[in-house]
């Protein structure tokens, strides 16, 4: 079976002359490989196509066969490496807690292994009864974090 390691290996120089960063390697059973590539400022059909290929030409089929996909992480998918989350800076995000709490906020920044994290706390005014939105700050670090995807949304 190809190694994960023996991808990365392969991959890791290329990657950096083409300004793209790794997120992922899976390798499933019957060598069925998957690699998630991305950059800051996104991925395009043609340097997949471009990954896929120096890949095949450095992996021979006829000593072990396997199947390849080469693709950008998408949307539906957690943030894995504090690069993602600098570049999905500025997007809502929904995170999961290693705790089971869920917060829901707009990430406005990546620092140092935190992220911060614009919530909206709705409460009911003490003077007017009224239901009022005040916006605070949440600093959650990376690994106090299960999982982190960008939430996607069609409004505008």
């Amino acid at each position: 079976m190809i190694s994960a390691e023996r991808i990365r290996e392969l991959l890791q120089e290329e990657l950096t002359q083409r300004g793209l960063f790794l997120v992922e390697i899976m390798v499933r059973p019957g060598n069925r490989i998957s690699i998630y590539v991305d950059s800051m400022k996104g991925v395009t059909l043609d340097e997949c196509i471009a990954v896929s290929r120096f890949l095949e030409h450095r992996l021979d089929r006829n000593v072990e066969d396997y199947e390849l996909e080469v693709s950008s992480p998408g949307l539906d998918r957690p943030l894995k490496l504090p690069m993602q989350y600098e570049k999905n800076t500025g997007r809502q995000l929904e995170v999961v807690k290693r705790d089971g709490i869920k917060i829901a906020g707009k990430l406005m920044r990546y620092f140092e292994g935190s992220i911060q994290l614009e919530t909206e706390v709705v409460f009911k005014d003490s003077k007017t009864g009224k239901k009022k939105k005040e916006s605070t700050l949440q600093e959650i670090k990376l690994e106090e974090i299960k999982s982190a995807k960008v939430v996607i949304s069609l409004k505008k």
